[in-house]
């Protein structure tokens, strides 16, 4: 060993470095130690045994937990994976993947599948799958339970990698054996395991749907519980008395979505909790669902609650695709069932990065995407895309819902609006059209504000479907907004009354229709004049549901009175002016005077297929009046043939199902008498 001055420090030891040279030479400074020269050999590690001559312990059962006690609704679901796993036996690997959204029950059913049938294998292993990583130490875990006595030493010094190597080919080599593979993220994650198994049955769950087939694979897909299923689901796990209130269970089933974890959640909660009752919970569900989807029933993992439920799986098509997390706010906001897929082409420039971004989260079960072959839709020429439809299970929407905040909120929202407003076919009147319209309401009662201008195509389509009771719903809500931003007196406020009347009345509630045209009548009178047109209508809307409350010769006079204004203020041949001539004409022979009823109904008749043409509802309106004060004039044959033709012109026109198509086949049946 040789010691160099550091420059400008002679003779300092404490700047001395010390060197080694030569192939064995060891070099000391500060080691105050032992010190080994020549060659090192570390100890050899015992290798593991030959896979083909270690046999299985009896009955071994590598299982995470017990199965649930309560377990309803999945009964054809084991039938149907017994039947795929002991059909072909012996003729190689027997492989199924379970299918389905977080919190379906997949992984329930899997071991409620390996605790039934544990005798019927030598050896049943549970192995989390969540990534590679889990998978392979999965397979050591296996290797070390299997090599047992003095070669487990081996065995726990082996790598995971030499581990896991061998229990696959252990398990090659053997039959009668049941590995689950749990929550797989990837078919690839498994495909190499596969591969070398050539014998013994492999049950995978995953929320991943594609990809299985071309392993051979046809997957089992879960869908939430039948309603009976949740409901004895949930009495089971509360237990009386509250198991006997059927009503109850059957409104928190509902609430819950029939999801199995949400509803086993919910029952051990109840049971668990002291002074909760279901209706406490029902309650407090309604008031804060973002609470109690993250509330653990005591003694619970926390981490198996609907809160969490679909954490990874977001994250994951989030980072794959920032376009598919967007879709899913949107998602979020719309109904749960059978959004059209053209609604959400607008959500991005790129159409097809739309496409994409849907069958990412459909392939992570995050959504249902389902083709409908409508007829009606079909026949009118209506695209593909418009009979594509997304679903989205409402308690994954309400879980992202409530992970936004208000401002992401709002703009999920107003985003959601627009595209149903860009997303409307026009001609909310023709059949082709109405298939798109009933699919794209009750997401835009989901996300579009009163005050939008869309609504008035939404109430034309209800009109021409014959929907009152839904306009009259709608017209509520459109009426309040107004009330509220305008006042009562208000132009705007006085016609969105009128209008709820209208709709009112003709949802079969006439008291209160009439009621409400004659407040609509006195405040407009006196505020914008007896000439105004709201005035008018209001006018004409308490004189015909006069008329319909019994009263027509009262009616007639209104009618007749109010005539003379429309025609004055609006023109003879204004749709307005037209409703009151027939209005007048009906009341005339309710009143008892047919001759000129049918005088005026023939007048008319013409004036309307003129103005509106041959097709329009109120010109088949007027050919169903008609025919019908015909018959009553004893002119039956004749009425008879009118009805006839009015009938097919209306089922081509309004559909077979239409409320003025089912009067015309009403009357004609009469007359047919």
């Amino acid at each position: 060993m040789t010691a160099h001055d550091e420059p400008g420090r002679a003779g300092d030891r404490a700047g001395w470095r010390a060197e080694a040279s030569g192939p064995r030479s060891a070099a000391v400074r500060d080691n105050l130690g032992a010190i080994v020269t020549g060659d090192v050999h570390a100890p050899r590690r015992p290798p593991l045994p030959s896979p083909a001559r270690v046999q299985a312990p009896g009955g071994l059962l590598g299982l995470p937990r017990r199965p649930a006690a309560w377990f309803a609704g999945r009964e054809l679901a084991l039938e149907q994976l017994a039947a795929t796993l002991e059909t072909g036996a012996g003729a190689g690997v027997i492989s199924q993947a379970v299918v389905g959204l977080g919190g379906i029950g997949k992984s329930e059913l899997a071991l409620q599948y390996g605790f039934a049938h544990r005798l019927d294998y030598a050896l049943v292993w549970w192995i989390d799958a969540d990534s590679p990583a889990q998978i392979q130490a999965g397979l050591a875990a296996l290797a070390r339970a299997l090599v047992a006595g003095s070669e487990s030493v081996a065995a726990g010094q082996a790598s995971i990698e030499e581990a896991a190597a061998w229990a696959i080919t252990w398990l090659a080599g053997r039959t009668g054996w049941l590995v689950v593979f749990d929550n797989v993220e990837e078919p690839a994650h498994v495909e190499p395991y596969l591969a070398r198994l050539t014998s013994g049955h492999v049950l995978i769950t995953t929320r991943r749907d594609v990809g299985w087939r071309q392993l051979g694979i046809a997957p089992l897909r879960l869908d939430t519980l039948t309603r009976s299923a949740s409901i004895r689901l949930l009495g089971d796990l509360i237990g009386p008395p509250d198991a006997a209130d059927a009503a109850v269970l059957d409104e928190l089933a509902a609430e819950l979505g029939d999801l199995p974890l949400a509803l086993t959640q919910a029952g051990a909660y109840i049971a668990r909790t002291p002074r909760c009752t279901l209706a406490d919970y029902l309650r407090l569900l309604k008031q804060t669902p973002a609470r109690m989807y993250a509330a653990a029933p005591a003694g619970g993992d926390a981490e198996r609650v609907v809160a969490k439920a679909w954490e990874l799986s977001r994250a994951r098509v989030t980072q794959l695709d920032p376009l598919a997390g967007r879709l899913l706010n949107l998602l979020a906001c719309y109904a749960p069932d059978h959004l059209p897929c053209l609604v959400l082409a607008g959500a991005d420039d790129d159409e097809q990065a739309v496409n994409e971004a849907l069958a990412l989260l459909a392939s992570y079960s995050l959504i249902t995407v389902t083709t409908h072959h409508d007829a009606s839709a079909i026949g009118g020429g209506a695209c593909q895309a418009e009979q594509e439809t997304v679903s989205t299970h409402r308690l994954v929407q309400c879980v992202i819902w409530h992970q936004l905040d208000d401002d992401h909120r709002n703009q999920a929202r107003g985003k959601a609006a627009e595209l149903i407003s860009a997303a409307l076919p026009g001609q909310p009147g023709a059949l082709h059209a109405r298939a798109l319209y009933r699919r794209l309401l009750p997401h835009a009662q989901a996300v579009m504000a009163p005050a939008s201008p869309a609504w008035d195509e939404f109430l034309d389509y209800l009109d021409a479907s014959g929907d009152y009771a839904t306009v009259a719903n709608i017209q509520q809500q459109i009426h309040a907004h107004v009330l509220d931003a305008h006042g009562p007196e208000h132009p705007h406020t006085l016609a969105a009354r009128s209008y709820l009347a209208h709709w009112t009345a003709l949802a079969g509630n006439v008291a209160p229709a009439r009621e409400m045209y004659a407040e609509v009548l006195h405040a407009t009178a006196r505020l914008l004049g007896p000439d105004h047109p709201h005035t008018l209508t209001a006018r004409n809307g308490l004189a015909y549901w006069t008329e319909r409350a019994g009263n027509p010769v009262t009616a007639r006079n209104h009618h007749f009175a109010l005539l003379p204004h429309r025609v004055r203020v609006l023109g003879p041949d204004h749709p307005d002016t037209l409703a009151t001539r027939n209005s007048l004409a009906h009341c005339t022979g309710k009143a008892g005077d047919v001759v000129a009823a049918l005088e005026m109904f023939a007048e008319l008749l013409a004036d309307r297929e003129r103005v509106l043409g041959p097709d329009h509802p109120h010109t088949l309106t007027t050919r169903n009046n008609l025919a019908r004060w015909t018959g009553e004039a004893g002119v039956v044959a004749a009425a008879r043939e009118m009805l006839a033709e009015l009938l097919a012109d209306r089922e081509r026109a309004l559909g077979p199902d239409h409320p003025d198509t089912l009067t015309t086949r009403s009357d004609l049946a009469h007359w047919d008498r």
